[in-house]
């Protein structure tokens, strides 16, 4: 069977064939592959050993020249030691590469090696097996060599990539290390960076945007068990120079200076060309810099043409065949000739004051270019504005002593000194020192006892009589528990008030105290109370309200009332202020005790807080109490029971009762407002005419409309609320019943009805007629009846009465 497609599958069939037709066919039961025959391939080939180590070997080979028909799925090796009889499978699965690492070796120990293929089709016959091959490490001792550019050195430009490539060998495979002049170089993020190796056996080190301060000597040191290895390159990074050092100035004169520097410490790596000399006028900020040479070869220029007494700045760069570098900018120069009168001294010391002489002491000022030859020393009385001359000629010394002066006047120094260009500026002026003898300490304080306490002594003192020539500066105060010699020291620094509270004592125990005074010379003697018991005293209490009070308090409304007292008395009393017939409000009431005074205080006062006040101290001695009287004015409270009467067409009569509060003051006077009834919501004209008394007549009404009233007190404290609104009363004259009509006649009349006809009555009662009413009365009877159907009136005076 031909023409067949590869790697499909068939069923095939046949049957037989006579004259007579075809019999069955007969099947395969499996389907047919269109494939070529298979079989294992052949052995691998040129496998060879490489890097043995004491734990491991690396195997090569090559593929099998044929793969049995079908691709090679991967490969077996096999190991064999030396003295055993049996392979071992070395990998556990198949390796699909031509290369594979055996580990696990023994060390010391030999092995063979040998590799199989496999295919679909079976494993094949193994190949070659190598030779006998010991597990031990290899002996090489490292060597590095860098790249040949490197020989001679490299040379960059600054923000340039440095590259130092380095070849290595060495077994065991060495470690790297790459220093720089002696240093290991630790690598930056992107900066710097030591690359890994781009296959074994290389190392590079790289350094991105260099700068100025990577140059130096760069060395690779490689390392392992049988030695060290070295390879170093000089790496230059060209960059401009840096600032020159040094700058300073020779022979200053009035119209020139020299100026002298000292190169770059750092030439940038190349050799200085020139140097650039430049000046700028230090006194107007806004002038900028000239050039005074740029064609310098040495380290120092004789600059000419300055201006007598005018400040200058000056730089320099150096320059080199990359370009300029930062300059060195030099102190400020005044062009003046080198030496000018001496600076001030300091400010002068006085010593050894006596009552006509001090001793004025000084420290040698800068002399200014000129030895200075001699000093000038002046002397002031502090009240006096004239300084006067206190020798005649130079004091070639650092001090003087002053004499001929007045005791007890204060004096101030002050010095000059003077060089060939003449006497400088006088130092600041000494600190002020009074002509008086030397100070003694001073006599003894007179102390008394001021109080005392179950804890405490209160101490006071007079100062001394004599204080020595000097001022106190303080005081000691020392305490004594008789029956004991010693003396304890009650002051840990000395106390400039002249009194003092002495502490830890003992209760019921007798004290002796002193007080000693202290000046400049020091601690003078002693002065002593007698014994003094500790004990607290008892006096009974006192309270004395403050002056502002003591008549009575008048306030306003909405005004701070305040009650200060005076109490004392030992103990200290307990304080309780109260309130006749009334109670304080707790809430508003601030009281404040602070040692002996005490303070009541109620803010925004009401008309309720008028009262006595009282306030009472007691202690174990008794109870001492003192009042005064508080009055709260206010304004009134609204009148009562406001009732309009004896209301007419234009006027009303207006009554009512006194408010039940007058606010602490007499009513002056009362205020009516009126407002038209009908229009709540917009005030109606009002009046406000003073009433003294508790009515008023009310005039000028508008007839038919309808008012309201109210009432307001005013007292001094102003004008009160006002009282609730009158009914609506409204302004029109009093109506009263008509009179009657005249007697009806008959007018007309029928079988069954009559009409009448009468006259309107002579008074209508103050408002027009509405109507009439008819009655009727049957003769023989006493009962009258209305006409009137329902109560409809008869508008006119006339009727017709029907149904008779």
């Amino acid at each position: 069977v031909k023409d067949l497609i590869p790697n499909c599958e068939y069923y095939f069939r046949v049957k037989a064939v006579n004259k007579i037709g075809g019999g069955e066919y007969l099947e395969l039961r499996n389907p047919i592959i269109a494939e070529d025959p298979k079989q294992p391939p052949d052995p691998p080939v040129d496998l060879e050993v490489h890097n043995p180590t004491s734990k491991s070997v690396t195997l090569t080979w090559k593929p099998p020249l044929f793969d049995g028909g079908s691709k090679i799925m991967g490969y077996i090796i096999e190991k064999l030691a030396k003295g055993k009889e049996r392979w071992e499978r070395c990998n556990d699965y198949l390796v699909p590469l031509l290369t594979y690492p055996v580990k696990g070796l023994e060390e010391g120990k030999e092995y063979q090696f040998r590799v199989r293929a496999e295919n679909a089709a079976g494993i094949s016959e193994p190949s070659r097996i190598t030779p006998f091959v010991k597990a031990v490490d290899p002996i090489e001792a490292p060597k590095v060599f860098l790249a040949a550019n490197l020989q001679s050195g490299l040379e960059v430009k600054r923000g340039d990539e440095i590259i130092l490539e380095a070849h290595i060998s060495g077994s065991p495979y060495p470690s790297i290390t790459w220093l720089r002049n002696d240093e290991v170089v630790r690598p930056e993020d992107i900066k710097k960076r030591v690359t890994a190796p781009k296959k074994k056996g290389e190392s590079v080190l790289s350094i991105r945007d260099s700068i100025r301060a990577d140059h130096g000597t760069f060395t690779i040191k490689v390392e392992n068990d049988h030695g060290v290895a070295k390879a170093s390159c000089e790496v230059n990074v060209l960059d401009t120079p840096g600032p020159p050092v040094n700058f300073v100035f020779e022979d200053i004169r009035k119209n020139s200076v020299i100026c002298k520097w000292e190169p770059p410490l750092d030439d940038g790596g190349s050799e200085i060309l020139n140097y650039v000399l430049e000046k700028k006028d230090n006194t107007k900020a806004e002038m900028g810099w000239v050039t005074v040479s740029a064609t310098l070869r040495h380290c120092k220029f004789h600059v000419t043409k300055l201006i007598e007494g005018k400040e200058y700045l000056f730089r320099v760069f150096a320059e080199n065949r990359v370009g300029a570098g930062p300059p060195c900018v030099s102190k400020p120069m005044t062009a003046k000739d080198p030496f000018s009168p001496p600076d001030a001294p300091n400010k002068p010391d006085v010593e050894d004051v006596t009552s006509n002489s001090m001793l004025v002491k000084w420290n040698e000022p800068k002399d200014n270019g000129s030895p200075i030859t001699g000093y000038w020393i002046e002397k002031r009385e502090i009240n006096s504005t004239h300084w006067a001359r206190v020798n005649r000629n130079l004091v070639n010394a650092l001090e003087v002593k002053v004499e001929g002066l007045l005791e007890g006047l204060t004096y101030i120094f002050r010095v000059c000194a003077e060089n060939a260009a003449g006497p400088g500026k006088f130092s600041p002026p000494s600190d002020p020192k009074t002509a008086q003898d030397p100070i003694m300490p001073p006599g003894p304080p007179i102390p008394r006892v001021a109080d005392t306490s179950a804890t405490a002594i209160e101490l006071e003192w007079e100062p001394p009589a004599y204080n020595g020539g000097g001022d106190i500066t303080g005081y000691h105060v020392y305490k004594q528990l008789m029956g004991v010699k010693e003396w304890s020291r009650c002051t840990e620094k000395p106390i400039k008030v002249r009194q003092y509270t002495v502490t830890e004592v003992r209760e019921g125990a007798d004290y002796k105290l002193r007080v000693t005074a202290l000046n400049a010379a020091g601690e003078g003697p002693p002065g002593e109370t007698e014994p003094t018991t500790v004990a607290e005293p008892k006096e009974p209490p006192t309270v004395e309200l403050d002056v502002s009070v003591k008549a009575g308090i008048q306030i306003m409304a909405g005004q701070t009332i305040k009650i200060p007292a005076t109490v004392t008395g030992r103990p200290t009393p307990t304080i309780v202020w109260a309130v006749e017939d009334g109670e304080l409000d707790k809430d508003r009431v601030v009281i404040e005790n602070v040692g002996t005074k005490s303070e009541l205080t109620i803010k925004n006062a009401l008309r309720k807080d008028h009262g006595r006040y009282v306030i009472t101290a007691t202690n174990s001695s008794g109870s001492k109490s003192a009042g005064t009287r508080v009055e709260v004015f206010d304004r009134p409270s609204p009148p009562r029971n406001l009732a309009v009467s004896d209301i007419k067409a234009e006027s009303c009569y207006l009554t009512w009762d006194a408010p039940l509060d007058n606010g602490g003051s007499e009513i002056t006077h009362y205020i009516i407002e009126k407002r038209d009834a009908s229009k709540k919501k917009s005030e109606a004209p009002v009046t406000k005419p003073s009433v003294k008394g508790l009515q008023h007549n009310v005039l000028r009404l508008v007839e038919g409309v309808e008012y309201q009233f109210r009432v307001m007190a005013e007292n001094l404290a102003g004008i009160g609320p006002p009282s609730e609104p009158s009914d609506p009363a409204l302004a029109a004259d009093p109506i009263f019943v008509p009179g009657p009509p005249s007697c009806p006649e008959v007018k007309d009349k029928t079988k069954s009805s009559v009409a009448l006809a009468w006259k309107p009555p002579q008074k209508d009662g103050g408002s027009p007629i509405k109507g009439y009413i008819v009655e009727m009365q049957d003769e023989g009877t006493t009962d009258w009846k209305k006409v009137n159907e329902g109560d409809k009136l008869f508008p006119t005076c006339e009727c017709v009465i029907p149904n008779l």
